[in-house]
């Protein structure tokens, strides 16, 4: 969040997190502090610099053991409603009426993420409160993860013998990445560099 970056700086006190250190990036002129939750470990990185940008993420780690992509499934769903938010894809509906300049969320090889940014305080704890209970307080209902993730349809919905076509977001996602001669070369190259690990794997 924005705020001028200094080591003298007091940090504020919460019972529910305990201090680690602090390191000051000079060169960005960025003061960072490192936070362990006490209950579950969980570490929180707090960034100050002077900038207008209020920005949030939330880390996960999501190590695949083969390519069903259910990180990636995962990743859509947890954003198709919560706890507090049960509506359909609040993520969407926060797009169109907050002020973030920034909204996403992504999978990698053994990482999930979910960024936003937004100048207004206001706006971002809004943002922040929608974001969090997402990821911690997912609906993940089991239609969600036929629309998210991939399900068989005629392909004339109407039409009982026509075709039968595989359909979903993420598959639809995927198809695409897919069909990029890079993307296709870096996921041959890992496949067979990393025969025993993680990044074997397309996630």
């Amino acid at each position: 969040m924005s705020a001028p970056a200094n080591t003298t700086q007091e940090i504020p006190a919460h019972t529910g997190f305990r201090h680690l250190r602090r390191e000051f990036v000079e060169s960005l002129n960025l003061s960072i502090d490192e936070f362990e939750h006490t209950n579950t470990g969980a570490k929180h990185f707090h960034l100050a610099a002077d900038n207008s940008e209020n920005v949030f993420l939330v880390g996960l780690r999501t190590v695949p053991t083969d390519s069903n992509g259910v990180a990636h499934i995962l990743e859509h769903t947890a954003l198709c409603g919560s706890q507090r938010y049960p509506v359909r894809d609040p993520f969407f509906m926060m797009i169109r009426r907050s002020l973030n300049t920034f909204m996403n969320a992504f999978t990698s090889s053994d990482w999930t993420a979910y960024p936003f940014a937004s100048q207004n305080r206001k706006d971002f704890f809004n943002l922040l409160d929608v974001y969090l209970d997402a990821v911690f307080f997912s609906n993940l209902d089991e239609l969600d993860f036929a629309q998210e993730g991939h399900r068989i349809e005629f392909e004339t919905p109407d039409d009982p013998d026509s075709e039968l076509t595989f359909k979903g977001v993420v598959f639809n996602e995927m198809k695409g990445a897919m069909s990029s001669p890079v993307s296709t070369l870096w996921q041959a190259l890992t496949k067979y560099t990393f025969p025993t690990n993680t990044y074997h794997f397309n996630s």
